[in-house]
């Protein structure tokens, strides 16, 4: 197995705020505003340092009615035409992964500037095509970015129970949180498509059911956000596993 690009990703500071950040983040569809200049200038400065191999973020603005489709039994999203598009090279290994990662880094960054956000996976190509890609590269996503106009309200997630191989109170402080952590991680259709399971002082991700890779990377970040300031190192799995956690045990 071999080390995870995320090792060394944060620095410990941000680390910390973004993990405060998980527990104020929800799906916004409505919004009162875009960010003003202050925000969408840190929002840039977050899209220029959150890269990986692959992977690169723009925040840019369009008419909403020109960007997001109308779904079934969703609200439309309104108010800003600030947006992140996620930009994706395929021809780099573990793209996807990585952009999942980057991705909900910067939702996190977004939050923890009192911005509400919405990850979406179908969206009109008609309104990203003014973007400026490089040969290879695709829009994977966009991130609606604004000002919230609704109250707080954290979508329904599956007990523990249900995406763990185990008991997870019987694990490890730190393995616990990282996998609760990981359960208020987004996903399409919040489908929540993992399994987490702990043994040998190792905390594993796999993939469950229909996720992307997208998804999973966003689920892999949250699992390193939940270890706290614990020392741990990273590892890429092979088939279904997609990453395991090792953290030090003080007491050996």
């Amino acid at each position: 197995m071999d080390n995870c690009a995320l090792n060394g990703f944060l620095a410990p500071a941000q680390r910390a705020r973004l993990l405060e950040a998980v527990n104020k983040r929800c799906s916004v569809r409505a919004f009162s505003e875009g960010p003003n200049v202050a925000a969408k200038s840190a929002l840039q400065y977050a899209a220029g340092r959150l890269t990986l191999p692959g992977v690169r973020i723009l925040v840019e603005e369009a008419a909403p009615e020109k960007l997001y489709r109308a779904l079934p039994m969703v609200g439309r999203i309104k108010g800003t035409k600030t947006y992140a598009a996620l930009i994706v090279d395929d021809s780099i290994s573990r793209a996807p992964l990585y952009a999942g990662i980057c991705g909900e880094a910067f939702v996190l960054e977004a939050v923890s500037l009192g911005l509400g956000t919405c990850w979406v996976g179908s969206f009109k190509e008609s309104g990203v095509e003014h973007l400026l890609l490089k040969e290879g590269e695709r829009v994977a996503a966009v991130i609606a970015l604004g000002m919230p106009a609704q109250e707080y309200q954290r979508r329904k997630r599956k007990p523990l129970s249900k995406i763990c191989v185990g008991d997870p109170a019987s694990w490890p402080l730190w393995a616990y949180h990282a996998a609760e952590c990981v359960r208020y991680a987004p996903s399409a259709l919040n489908r929540q498509p993992w399994r987490l399971g702990y043994a040998g002082r190792t905390l594993v991700l796999e993939k469950a059911g229909m996720g992307s890779g997208i998804d999973l990377g966003i689920a892999l970040l949250h699992m390193s956000l939940g270890v706290g300031d614990k020392p741990h190192v990273i590892r890429w799995g092979q088939g279904k596993e997609i990453a395991s956690i090792l953290a030090e045990d003080r007491s050996l």
